[in-house]
């Protein structure tokens, strides 16, 4: 049975007020101002107990009371049978999103996010890039001449000589084989 709030009489303070006290007050719905009342306290002391952080941020519980008694005449056996014949509907959210549809949206989002990346990436080549490029011959003519002129260079510092013949080889030679410094 629901117990109701009654009318708060003053009283004598009591030497102790606890929280077990207070948390019962608010059950039965009995607000700060009429606790003050009930207990011969200040409000401003009423306050400083609301600091516990058990009654912290609580209210007084608000239950009505009926006109009348109501009575619950219903067996469980009536009760298994209208939950047989009328299954629970399940309510659905009007923002929820399928699975599906998630994954289709995860899905799409990534591609926009690769297009977005590689439309960078060629924006920054241009920037970086010269205006003309070179075909991979070029760039394998080029590797190639340059490591010949480096092999010149190795072998005139270390004071051979470069002997081209008409063959398809080179020969270096060497002078007494002593090296110049």
């Amino acid at each position: 049975m629901i117990e109701m709030k009654t009318q708060v009489t003053p009283g004598k303070t009591p030497e102790k007020i606890t929280v077990s006290m207070i948390d019962q007050d608010l059950k039965n719905g009995v607000s700060k101002s009429e606790m003050a009342i009930k207990y011969g306290i200040k409000p401003w002391e009423v306050d400083e107990m609301f600091k516990h952080p058990f009654l912290k941020g609580r209210r007084p519980s608000r239950k009505k009371a009926l006109s009348f008694t109501f009575v619950d005449d219903i067996t469980d056996e009536q009760v298994e049978a209208y939950n047989e014949n009328n299954p629970p509907v399940e309510e659905i959210d009007p923002n929820q999103i399928t699975l599906h549809d998630a994954i289709d949206n995860a899905i799409e989002t990534v591609k926009e996010a690769r297009e977005e990346i590689l439309e960078t990436e060629k924006a920054v080549i241009d920037i970086l890039s010269p205006t003309q490029f070179e075909t991979p011959e070029e760039t394998l003519l080029k590797a190639a001449a340059n490591t010949v002129d480096d092999l010149h260079q190795a072998v005139e510092k270390s004071g051979g000589e470069i002997v081209s013949t008409d063959d398809d080889e080179e020969e270096l030679k060497m002078d007494d084989d002593t090296f110049e410094l």
